[in-house]
């Protein structure tokens, strides 16, 4: 075989030359050459493809492997067909997502790897899981904006600074920030023992704390454990604490719900009650000053009690009859006489009573008192019912045992009995006396009941407070009094002070 010509050999060479450009042009394309090349087939979507074209390439982790073959518009969304031309296992929860080469570079896909524990995605499947791509224009749009804000910015600093005020006050604000700088530097000159010394003292606390951390930490665990541990010992008393504590609460409920009216009316009584102990209280302030009046006149020597007081020949006479008394007294004994007056004020009916005491002590457990008054509730004095006319007169036997004193005799003009109770070393006695056994009147049939807590200030001084006709609603009332009980020896010292 003869060789062949030179002219056919750069044909031939010429022609692998095309053939291999072709291959490899080819090749970068990603088209194969008998359509053999395609591995996988699969689809995803976005809202937007704008500037991607069809062939776009289709890369995975940077890697191009294969193109878009088709763009079809499905219920306002774009699906993309993707051919792969090489073998690329994607899993299933990979994103897709769409990119630029650059800032103004062509647009293609960009495939992100899912996790490892999912499978791969199979041929034909749609990838779920896709990120649109950011839209150039909008961007720039928001970039257009926030340099129009940064041009405003500008121009207020321009408007505030680019005249002489601005200029000046920009020179003030630097130089204060120049002198506020140095200021600083000095305390901190000043004071640089000071801040190492601190410095020193946070590292030694650091350390101890890292060194005592773990034990910290462990006892923390321990206490936590103990409290795991006893809420577990616990777990049923917890639950049934918890469900009693529901049922209480509903019960509860229950009974506010059940006497809502009753709370209602007895937060009326106590409105009501305290409306009549603020009556009460302005009957005391009257009495108070009734007293006050009281005291005045004896002050200026009216009345028999401020005669008795101001009278030096009445005084004379009474202290000669005191002596003499006193004389016959101590022959007769430790007999003890006390004489003394009170008075008592009814709100309801707003008059007042007054009473003169005589009172014969011959030992500590005995003694007879006397005492008259006046029937305020006499009305008809042409009419007689007691011995004098409007006047009711008191003669009682008394004896103590232990705490409890007994009474017996007349009682204000009627047979009647009484007792007394002594509270807190005798600072406090509650008596009640019963009398007048057939009533008053026809307004009050049952008997007479007057009870009174009395409460000794001092020795001759008390006040008490108190009730009469309990047991008779028409003239049942309320009362305040307060009284005087000197004995012969009280008596001469305070007639010779006066």
């Amino acid at each position: 075989m003869k060789g062949l010509a030179p002219e056919v050999k750069v044909g031939l060479l010429t022609l692998a030359a095309g053939i291999a450009l072709l291959y490899m042009s080819l090749k970068t394309a990603g088209i194969e050459w008998f359509g053999t090349g395609e591995r996988m087939v699969f689809s995803m979507s976005f809202k937007s493809v704008a500037g991607l074209e069809l062939r776009s390439k289709v890369k995975l982790s940077g890697v191009e492997i294969g193109y878009v073959d088709d763009i079809v518009l499905e219920d306002s969304r774009a699906r993309l067909v993707i051919k792969l031309t090489r073998e690329a296992p994607i899993r299933k929860n990979a994103t897709g997502t769409i990119l630029t080469s650059g800032l103004l570079g062509e647009k293609y896909i960009e495939i992100i790897q899912g996790t490892p524990e999912q499978p791969y995605l199979k041929n034909g499947e749609i990838l779920l899981r896709t990120e649109e791509a950011a839209d150039i224009s909008q961007m720039l749009a928001k970039l257009g904006s926030a340099l129009d804000d940064v041009k405003a910015v500008t121009n207020s600093l321009r408007n505030v600074f680019g005249t002489m005020e601005g200029e000046q006050s920009l020179k003030n604000i630097l130089t204060n920030i120049d002198v506020a700088s140095g200021n600083m530097k000095l305390i901190l000159e000043e004071n640089r023992v000071a801040l190492r010394d601190t410095l020193d003292n946070f590292s030694t606390i650091s350390s101890s704390f890292a060194k005592n951390a773990p034990q910290m930490a462990e006892n923390l665990e321990r206490v936590a454990a103990g409290l795991r541990e006893v809420i577990d010992q616990n777990k049923d008393n917890l639950a049934a604490g918890v469900a009693n504590l529901k049922d209480m609460t509903g019960e509860f409920n229950q009974i506010l719900k059940e006497n809502r009216e009753n709370l209602r009316v007895t937060l009326a009584n106590v409105a009501e009650a305290s409306g009549k102990v603020d009556e009460a209280l302005k009957s005391i302030r009257n009495m108070s000053s009734s007293l006050e009046k009281v005291t005045g006149k004896i002050e200026r020597g009216e009345g028999t009690i401020g005669k008795l007081v101001t009278d030096e020949q009445v005084y004379e006479s009474l202290n000669k009859t005191l002596v003499g008394a006193g004389k016959f007294l101590d022959k007769a004994g430790d007999v003890r006489i006390a004489v003394g007056a009170r008075g008592e004020y009814r709100p309801e009916s707003k008059n007042s009573q007054g009473y003169f005491t005589l009172k014969i002590i011959p030992r500590e457990d005995k003694y007879y008192m006397a005492e008259v008054t006046e029937d305020k509730r006499r009305v008809d004095l042409t009419t007689t019912r007691n011995t004098l006319n409007s006047l009711l007169y008191t003669i009682l036997i008394a004896k103590r045992f232990s705490d409890v004193t007994l009474r017996g005799g007349v009682i204000e003009s009627s047979a009647g009995v009484g007792a007394d109770l002594n509270l807190f070393g005798d600072r406090f006695i509650a008596s009640a006396d019963l009398f007048n056994w057939d009533g008053y009147d026809k307004n009050a049939e049952s008997a007479q009941l007057k009870a009174q807590l009395r409460w000794n200030l001092y020795r001759y001084l008390y006040v008490y407070v108190g009730g009469d006709e309990l047991l008779n609603e028409y003239y049942r009332t309320f009362l305040l009094g307060g009284g005087i009980l000197f004995d012969e020896d009280d008596l001469k010292l305070a007639i010779g002070l006066m």
